[in-house]
């Protein structure tokens, strides 16, 4: 009972992967935190990482996110959580504050799609897109997909040379190795994300 209630009072932090990753990435983060002391949790969101749900079957932000709000749901009562996305989890963790902002200590952005409260949800990747366009040399081999059916961005999967290039040019090759064996395509949701109303301040 004691363990119980003292895991319980360890601040929780949880960790939100960004696009075409998953919770594995996290795992020397999440290592040293829990060293630390901290209770770490790391969800797959869904269509990423072993989550078994396929792209097509993910049409929205919040569907995308949906593993994320039923950790931050799940939450005992007077119970908060610190957030921290990566990337495009930034968006994620956006959603999730603007949910549940009872449960919610802080949001931590890294490098990440930091939205406001003024602009629409697809703000911030409608310009990200418009200064680095698919088609543009700084995607190098990544794969974009405008097929039937695709939002206004398409899919896209980060290549091997991306990779190396700008994700993970200060890694080890062990992490390279494993980010190139377990990385899945994914969605920037832009045509779901201009139908939403902005976050609140709340």
């Amino acid at each position: 009972m004691m363990e119980e209630s003292r895991e319980q009072n360890k601040k929780h932090i949880v960790l939100v992967h960004g696009s075409c990753h998953g919770a594995w990435c996290w795992y020397k983060v999440a290592t040293l935190l829990e060293a630390a002391g901290f209770r770490v949790t790391a969800p797959d969101l869904a269509a990423s990482g072993i989550d078994l749900r396929r792209l097509s079957e993910v049409p929205t932000l919040a569907a995308y996110s949906q593993p994320l709000l039923d950790v931050v749901a799940s939450l005992p009562d007077r119970e908060k959580a610190v957030l921290v996305g990566h990337s495009f989890g930034g968006l994620s963790v956006a959603l999730a504050a603007d949910r549940f902002p009872e449960k919610v200590a802080a949001a931590v952005f890294v490098t990440a799609f930091m939205p406001d409260c003024t602009s629409r949800p697809s703000y911030l990747v409608e310009k990200y897109l418009e200064q680095n366009p698919p088609v543009a040399s700084v995607w190098m081999d990544t794969r974009f997909n405008f097929g039937e059916g695709a939002t206004v961005t398409g899919s896209l999967l980060f290549g091997p040379r991306f990779m190396a290039s700008r994700l993970y040019q200060l890694c080890p090759p062990e992490d390279m190795m494993l980010g190139t064996t377990l990385v899945r395509e994914a969605s920037h949701f832009v045509e779901d994300l201009g139908s939403l109303p902005a976050f609140s301040e709340d």
